[in-house]
Formats: structure tokens, C-alpha cells, sequence
């Protein structure tokens, strides 16, 4: 073999060693989504408390697993309260604290929606909302923990 070949074959062999060493780097935003995907929210109760003036806060009491590798301090959650007859009253997004939360751990949390009232007829569901777009991801409060950690 010439040394030309040799040569040449040694730096083919040593790019691809490196192009697969360094791997491609997952954007923060995706590697969110992932994170996100690998929490279980379980409502467990629901209700409301009125402070001295009689302004509602809703109360929504979740059981919260992370079955992934990687804790949040926080995690963003759609809660939505839906009348009798079906129409949506409120749907906003709710922020939980899982501060000292570790993964394979679940915790009991509670999301607070002031000016909110459940009445008795009224339905609870809390989702954590998937397909987001990296706009919408880039907004939550826990995307500057995942992009911090680059």
C-alpha cells in the first residue's frame, strides 16, 4: 500500500472517529419537550378557598412522577375547569414547584388559579400539554433550567 493510501485512510478513519465521538447537540428545546414527556400528573382533588374579601382560588391538588432521569425544578401544567355542560370556563397554564423533587420519586404538589371558582357540577383537568412549539417551550419557566444545563 502507498503511503498516500495509508495516509489518507488514516484521516477518514480518524474523522469518523470524531464526528462520532462529539454526536450532534439536542437544542434545549427539545431536549424540554423530552423532559416533560417523562412526568405523570394525576389530579387528585379539587377546591376552592375564598380569602376575607370572598375572592375564589381554585386549588387542584396533583400527584406528580417523573419516570425520566433528569428533575425539574419547576413544571408547567394546563389546568382547565369545564361547566355542566361542557363549556370551558378557565384553561390557563399553572407552573408547579418540584424544588427537591427527585426522578423515580412522586410528590404531591398543588396548583393555585386565583379568581377561579369550582362549582359542584364543575370538572377539573390538568394536563401537561404536549407537541408544544419551540416558542411556546422557550416561554415556560422551566426551559431556563434545560437551557442552563448546555
Amino acid at each position: 500500500m502507498r503511503l498516500e493510501n495509508v495516509l489518507l485512510a488514516s484521516i477518514v478513519a480518524l474523522t469518523a472517529t470524531v464526528l462520532v465521538g462529539c454526536g450532534e447537540e439536542v437544542p434545549p428545546e427539545q431536549r424540554l419537550n423530552q423532559i416533560r414527556y417523562n412526568h405523570e400528573i394525576f389530579p387528585v382533588a379539587a377546591k376552592t378557598m375564598y380569602d376575607a374579601e370572598g375572592n375564589p382560588t381554585l386549588l387542584v391538588d396533583l400527584q406528580v412522577a417523573n419516570q425520566g432521569g433528569v428533575a425539574l425544578d419547576q413544571l408547567t401544567v394546563l389546568v382547565t375547569v369545564i361547566d355542566s355542560e361542557g363549556n370551558v370556563k378557565n384553561s390557563e397554564r399553572v407552573t408547579l414547584d418540584l424544588e427537591g423533587v427527585q426522578p423515580g420519586i412522586g410528590a404531591r404538589v398543588s396548583a393555585s388559579l386565583p379568581g377561579v371558582e369550582l362549582l359542584d357540577e364543575d370538572e377539573v383537568t390538568v394536563e401537561l400539554e404536549s407537541n408544544l412549539s419551540p416558542e411556546d417551550l422557550r416561554g415556560l419557566p422551566e426551559f431556563r433550567q434545560v437551557a442552563g444545563s448546555n
